[in-house]
């Protein structure tokens, strides 16, 4: 038995039979990309990261990184001052929602690496309606005849739905830039079944 759960931006989500579907474009995620895997940073105080600052919430004010929004408090590790925290090689440490048990949320591996797991991101609706845990459970994305099983490792906002980490654009063959990658066009299958924790994580609820 199915059942519609909402529809954001035109995109219809569904569940059944424990398993949540719905068919959208892709945005490229490169958050937890702290160079854990020797790969790629997302974030660099001089603006050099794989990923921009300003996609972040933040920019650079008279030479410091600084939150020019709330939302960037979501995903940069703060300092003392409220403010990203800047770690060695200029690195600014991304968070996901999931994070691995038993380390610091202020230790930058602590986070999903985005360059190296392939993992999907959900919006809050999806995490609120539906039965089962959504953190850590597995997730699989679709394009073209590829496909690539991923966990749920991040939540994005309200307003928006389908985006995939690093690592999943780049096994489909999507661009996998987070600056300029990803598709317009609403080709890519997502699906996760809440509850049944992906190989290598745990389920973490909200």
């Amino acid at each position: 038995m199915s059942r519609i759960i909402g529809t954001i931006s035109g995109c219809v989500i569904t569940e059944e039979n424990g398993r949540v579907y719905f068919t959208a474009d892709a945005d490229i995620d490169a958050d937890g990309a702290n160079g854990q895997n020797g790969k790629p940073v997302a974030y660099r105080t001089d603006d050099t990261g794989s990923e921009k600052l300003s996609n972040g919430g933040m920019k650079i004010v008279k030479g410091k990184v600084i939150c020019a929004t709330d939302d960037a408090r979501d995903i940069a590790i703060q300092a003392e001052d409220d403010e990203p925290k800047v770690f060695p090689g200029g690195m600014i440490a991304s968070m996901t929602w999931y994070h691995y048990p038993g380390k610091l949320l202020t230790d930058p591996e602590a986070y999903v690496d985005a360059e190296t797991v392939p993992y999907i991101v959900v919006p809050p609706l999806i995490i609120q309606r539906t039965i089962g845990v959504v953190c850590g459970c597995l997730a699989r994305a679709t394009y073209r005849g590829k496909f690539v099983d991923c966990v749920v490792a991040d939540r994005g906002g309200g307003d928006k739905i389908g985006e995939l980490s690093i690592a999943a654009a780049r096994a489909l063959g999507i661009p996998s830039s987070p600056r300029d990658g990803g598709i317009d066009e609403a080709e890519v299958l997502y699906e996760l079944w809440p509850g049944v924790a992906a190989p290598g994580f745990e389920l973490q609820p909200a």
